[in-house]
């Protein structure tokens, strides 16, 4: 009987065990898989001032509100501490039954794609109604003057 017992007692010792290990995994993929607030944010910014023709290309390398010196858009430590508090800033999104006004800008256009904190992004930006105008003035730090 001594035995037998100590198989059960042996027994639910490795379940315990095994079941933790597993809610171990179970908890650090999960972890692994939200990306952080403080996720490092590489952007690649194109520029067409005429519509059709690259006229600049910049890189943004941020973490968190800090810009890495590999960076080459001019205003960077800014466009980071900026697209830290307002990363939808270079994500737009316009709802389809949203009235815009019919003023044109100017042909310029711009193109941000890369990974913003952890999530990856592709946004095309223009100036060719009232409600593309307004996003571009929102995400114009990413776009020096100029151009």
């Amino acid at each position: 009987m001594h035995n037998s017992r100590m198989g059960i007692i042996g027994s639910t010792r490795r379940a315990v065990t095994a079941g933790g290990i597993l809610l171990l995994v179970a908890v650090t993929s999960s972890c692994a898989a939200q990306p952080s607030a403080t996720a490092q944010s590489t952007l690649e910014i194109t520029i067409k001032a005429d519509g059709s023709n690259i006229s600049a290309r910049y890189t943004l390398e941020c973490l968190s509100t800090e810009a890495s010196q590999t960076s080459t858009l001019p205003n960077a430590p800014e466009a980071c501490e900026k697209l830290d508090q307002h990363p939808n800033l270079v994500t737009p999104t316009l709802d389809p039954s949203t009235a815009c006004t019919e003023i044109y800008g100017g042909p310029q256009r711009a193109e941000v794609s890369g990974v913003l904190k952890g999530q990856a992004i592709h946004s095309e930006f223009s100036r060719s109604n009232g409600c593309l105008i307004s996003q571009w003035n929102d995400a114009e730090f990413l776009f020096p003057r100029g151009l």
